[in-house]
């Protein structure tokens, strides 16, 4: 099991020096892993719904600045040893993935192999036209980019032909120094996101799953994989939540907030229904509720987990 926690990478207090007190505390309490969330540029919500939520708006807090994950972890991978990073996620289809192969890439040399790539398909369709990407095929071309992703990475000189994305006889480097490449993983909930999990990923990174959620999808997964000639445990599952620690009893619909007893009995739950990772969120993003929130489960509730 592995436990990370969310970095504050938008907002007034996505910060540089905020990035570093985060990373060096995350460090020293053996936290796992730090992930980046990415927007590229947020035009108003006129027919979205965030996170696919209709009438949902997206935080306000985010229109005070969003940094770029990769640039982030770059810099954090010159002040920490230990800890590995990742992006939770990256909307691949909103950029030319052979600049997004090549980032990928270097973060991870520049780690020495201590990088994950989330990556999803993204639903504000509004940033999509903002940034003259076609909405509606981005499953497709997201597929298509990973198997792209594979030639890249592999040897020189580089050939592949799709309907998106074609290079003849091409040099592409550096590569990653994990190999094939960094673990890929899969963000999303759906079904098309299953099945891009089942074939693709190293990892499938549901979101605020429930436990009944999480189990019935678990169950689809291993469908989907059968059909892609792919042993069940060939795919790990690494769940995204919120962590709230606070003297109150949980909520049944929010499983990872309240007492710290209440917490670890839902983790061991998640844990019991296939989970063998975690991210965590934070309310609010601040880097005050960060470095509380993460030496709470440093001290209260990862001690407690068997």
């Amino acid at each position: 099991m592995t436990y990370g926690f969310s970095l504050v990478v938008r907002g007034s207090d996505a910060t540089p020096e905020n990035f570093t007190r985060i990373a060096e505390t995350a460090e020293a309490l053996q936290i796992d892993s730090l992930w980046c969330s990415a927007h590229i540029i947020l035009p108003p919500q006129t027919r979205s719904g965030y996170s696919m939520r209709p009438g949902v708006m997206y935080p306000e807090h985010w229109k005070q600045g969003y940094w770029e994950p990769f640039t982030v972890i770059s810099y954090l991978a010159a002040k920490t040893s230990r800890l590995k990073f990742g992006t939770s996620i990256v909307v691949l289809p909103m950029h030319n993935p052979f600049e997004i192969a090549k980032q990928v890439a270097e973060v991870d040399q520049l780690t020495q192999g201590r990088f994950m790539f989330g990556l999803g398909v993204g639903w504000f369709e509004e940033e999509f036209e903002v940034l003259n990407q076609d909405f509606h095929n981005r499953g497709a071309r997201t597929n298509e980019a990973l198997e792209l992703f594979q030639a890249l990475w592999g040897p020189d000189p580089v050939t592949f032909e799709g309907q998106y994305y074609n290079v003849e006889n091409a040099y592409f480097g550096p590569k990653p120094v994990q190999r094939p490449g960094p673990p890929i993983w899969v963000a999303g909930n759906s079904e098309p996101a299953l099945k891009r999990a089942a074939r693709y990923a190293d990892t499938w990174h549901p979101v605020r799953p429930s436990f009944s959620q999480l189990e019935q999808a678990t169950q689809e997964l291993a469908g989907y994989l059968e059909a892609e000639s792919r042993h069940a445990q060939s795919i790990e599952i690494a769940i995204k939540m919120p962590l709230v620690v606070e003297d109150t009893s949980s909520d049944p619909e929010f499983p990872t907030r309240g007492r710290p007893a209440d917490i670890t009995s839902a983790i061991e739950r998640y844990r019991e229904l296939g989970a063998q990772h975690f991210v965590f969120d934070l309310i609010p993003e601040t880097v005050d509720c960060a470095l509380t929130t993460m030496e709470r489960f440093a001290q209260d509730i990862r001690p407690q987990l068997s």
